[in-house]
This record gives structure tokens, C-alpha cells and sequence, in this order.
């Protein structure tokens, strides 16, 4: 999927970090398509970036030859920031301001280009980087890994040892700096490795690994929501037996397949249009801001995370059309293909972990949509029918407001209104 870029007027062209999404402040490069110096015609791409929830490739907006590459693959860059220009033959790039950690450096440049990483190791490491060789125009991670590694074995080499004991000490993985030497000088000999007390058994290696961005990104979020959104929470049991009985009535009549997700998509635009009190947002001036359409995000588990695609106009929609865009979307979010529009302009979200067996739970709420709706399995329970015993087919619901949009009475309308659809859909023909 690609992101088109505007052509400017004639002029050198530069490639900049764009804008795809709403508080969207940096965008990392995941990888060049295009070398420096290549020639590219308008609309090849040349660049793969990556949002926070979206990756695409960035078109050449003008054609001609790519050139002053400023940025690295991996690199998280600010939006609005030039990485390369576009030049026509003969042309020059013009002069622009130096990048942030460049602009850092003293005057008299003596502190190396190095990646913000770069620095960070050395730093940590208490490495000069003007003693660090690079491999590119600046110091990057690697290189200083391979000059840390490069002094670690020179000053293994500088002990005196016998070439055995070397030999030995590679197997066992011993340091010969800290084995008292029995040989000329002080050397080490292989019988003083014999010799040398056993090292303690080492800890099992923790099996730990980095998350994946996306997983990086989500946890920052909800972290987010959780230590700043004042959640509370309302629980309601549904009678699934007229919901259950819709559900088949459009499975024998439509096509793609009827989910009970999409008739709850379908039910809920209908409450959310009764109740825009939930359909809103709080902004970080005070202000309420209550959304004219009524788009709902489903949350849907992907291998790296979680994913939120839009269903847009939910509320003027029919069951089929719901379906269909629901089908589409959960595909392209687990091939890795939605587009920004996709996941932006959400004004609700409903996540479902029913399928799981799952009978109830309470969602964080997605900033900076007012409310969630946690929706579990159906389930038979045995419940009062007419003041006797029976069994019904029941589902649990849980709303997780924000108390700062909405207080508890007001979520308590809305719920009441979703339940009386799902117990009774036909009350949405009125």
C-alpha cells in the first residue's frame, strides 16, 4: 500500500517524513526501495516507513535522481523533516537547516556523526567515539559493537599465556586475565587453567526479547489510557434468543456470513445516534467534543498486537454492507495491508473475545474515544422466565467509560438502549 506525496513547484524536490494519520509525530524509515544516486520516475516508490499503526510505501513526487540520502533505515524521524532530494540533471539540493543531532554537535565538530543509539552505548560504555571507526558517514550501533569487541580481545590478547592454555581457555570459556599465571613472567599455562577454581554455574539465560513495535506502541498507549482516564465500568446480561434468531434469519439471507459482531456493530450505531453523549471525546483544553458520524473500531488481535480498524458510518449502514467492510478489514489487518484510513476517524470501539470462551472482561478504553464495549460468549443459563426456572441463551456486556465525558447515569441510558435493541431487534425497524 502507498502513500502519494503532492508535487511541488519546479525545483530540487525533497522527500520528506509525511503526515499519514492524526497525532502522528515521528515515522520511522523501515528500509529504502531506491539507493542514492538511482534515477525515479514520478510515482516509483522509494521509501517504506512506518506509523504507529500503519506501514507504506512513500512516492517519488517528482521524477529525476535521488540524491543527499539523510537518514538511515530504522531511523525514527519527525514528521515534516526532509530525508532526500529529488533532483533533476545538473541540479543541486539547496541548503538546509542541520538535522537535530548534527545541530547538537560542538562547533569544532569534534564529536563525531553517530546515531542517537551509537551514542547511547558509548556513552554507557565509557567509549570515546573519535577513537570508533565507521563503517557509513556516520557511527552506527554495529560499529561500536565491533570496537568494543575488537578491545575486549586485544586485552585478552596482551595476558601472557601458552598457546594451549589460549586454546583452553576458548573451550571453557575462561578469562585469562583472572587466572593467576605459573609460568616465565607470570604467563598462564594449561595446567593453571586445571588448577584454577571452577566458575559458578551460570544462571539459566533469561528468555527475553524485545516486543515488535506495534506491541511497543499499543503497550505506551494503553498505558496511557490506564494511568490517565478515569475509567468506570457497567456490566449488563443479555437475552441472546431474538439476537440468535436475527443471526440466522441473515445467514440464510446474506452473504458474506453474519457474525454476531456485525449485528452488534449494527445495533450499536443505532444506540450511539440516541446517545451522542458516548460518541465523544475529551481533549486535552477541557473540551468535550461530541462526533457528528459515528464510526466503530473493532479491535482485532493480530501476531505483533492489536490492531483497531474503522467501520465508518456504522450507524446509516446495513447488516451486509457491516459484514462485508468487517470481513475485509480483519484480512487486511492480519496481512499487514490496512491503509491509514482504515484506522483512523474511530469515535467507539467494541473488542469481542467471546469466540475464546471468554464469558466476561472490562477493555481499556481507546484514546481518545469516550467508550468500549467488552462483549463475551453465549452462554445457557439457567434464569427466571415467567417467574420459573429455564434456560436461555445469555451474553455479558461490560462498558468501559471515560468519567470525564460521561458520568454513570448517562452510560447507564446508553447500555439500556443497546440491551432493549439486542433483546428485541425489531424495535430498530420503528
Amino acid at each position: 500500500m502507498r502513500a502519494r506525496l503532492t508535487e511541488p513547484a519546479p525545483m530540487a524536490r525533497e522527500l520528506i517524513m509525511p503526515v499519514l494519520g492524526m497525532n502522528q509525530d515521528t515515522g520511522t524509515l523501515v528500509r529504502w526501495l531506491r539507493q542514492e544516486g538511482d534515477r525515479v520516475r514520478k510515482g516509483d516508490a522509494v521509501m517504506e516507513i512506518a506509523t504507529d499503526k500503519v506501514t507504506v510505501e512513500i512516492e517519488a513526487p517528482a521524477a529525476g535522481v535521488l540524491s543527499q540520502i539523510r537518514a538511515q533505515e530504522g531511523e525514527e524521524i519527525p514528521v515534516g523533516q526532509t530525508v532526500a532530494f529529488i533532483l533533476a540533471e545538473d541540479e543541486t539540493a539547496p541548503a538546509t537547516p542541520a538535522r537535530a543531532e548534527e545541530s547538537a554537535a560542538p562547533a569544532d565538530r569534534s564529536s563525531p556523526a553517530a546515531s542517537p543509539v551509537a551514542r547511547r552505548l558509548a556513552e554507557a560504555r565509557g567509549i570515546d567515539l573519535r577513537a570508533v571507526p565507521a563503517q557509513g558517514k556516520r557511527i552506527a550501533k554495529e560499529d561500536v559493537e565491533a570496537y568494543l569487541a575488537q578491545r575486549q580481545g586485544a586485552a585478552a590478547d596482551r595476558v601472557l599465556a601458552s598457546p594451549k592454555a589460549r586454546r583452553l581457555a576458548r573451550e571453557q570459556g575462561a578469562d585469562l586475565a583472572q587466572i593467576r599465571g605459573s609460568g616465565p613472567q607470570g604467563a598462564v599455562l594449561a595446567a593453571d587453567l586445571d588448577a584454577a577454581p571452577a566458575p559458578p554455574p551460570a544462571a539459566p539465560a533469561d528468555r527475553a526479547r524485545p516486543p515488535g513495535r506495534l506491541w511497543q506502541v499499543m503497550a505506551r498507549r494503553l498505558t496511557e489510557s490506564w494511568q490517565s482516564v478515569p475509567h468506570f465500568y457497567l456490566a449488563r446480561a443479555v437475552d441472546a434468543t431474538q439476537l440468535q434468531a436475527w443471526r440466522k434469519a441473515c445467514q440464510d439471507k446474506y452473504q458474506p456470513r453474519i457474525t454476531l459482531t456485525d449485528l452488534l456493530i449494527k445495533v450499536l450505531g443505532a444506540a450511539l445516534d440516541e446517545h451522542p453523549a458516548l460518541n465523544a471525546s475529551w481533549r486535552d483544553d477541557g473540551a468535550i467534543v461530541r462526533h457528528p458520524a459515528v464510526n466503530v473500531g473493532l479491535a482485532v488481535a493480530v501476531p505483533d498486537g492489536l490492531l483497531v480498524p474503522v467501520i465508518a458510518a456504522a450507524n446509516r449502514r446495513a447488516v451486509p454492507d457491516i459484514a462485508a467492510a468487517r470481513e475485509r478489514l480483519v484480512a487486511a489487518a492480519r496481512q499487514g495491508a490496512l491503509a491509514p484510513d482504515d484506522l483512523t476517524g474511530g469515535t467507539f470501539t467494541v473488542t469481542n473475545l467471546g469466540m475464546f470462551g471468554v464469558e466476561r472482561f472490562g477493555a481499556i478504553i481507546n484514546p481518545p474515544e469516550a467508550a468500549i464495549l467488552a462483549v463475551g460468549a453465549v452462554r445457557d443459563q439457567v434464569v427466571p422466565v415467567d417467574g420459573q426456572p429455564g434456560v436461555q441463551p445469555m451474553l455479558e456486556l461490560t462498558l468501559s467509560c471515560d468519567h470525564r465525558v460521561a458520568d454513570g447515569a448517562a452510560a447507564a441510558r446508553f447500555l439500556q438502549t443497546l440491551v432493549g435493541y439486542l433483546e428485541a431487534p425489531l424495535l430498530l425497524l420503528d
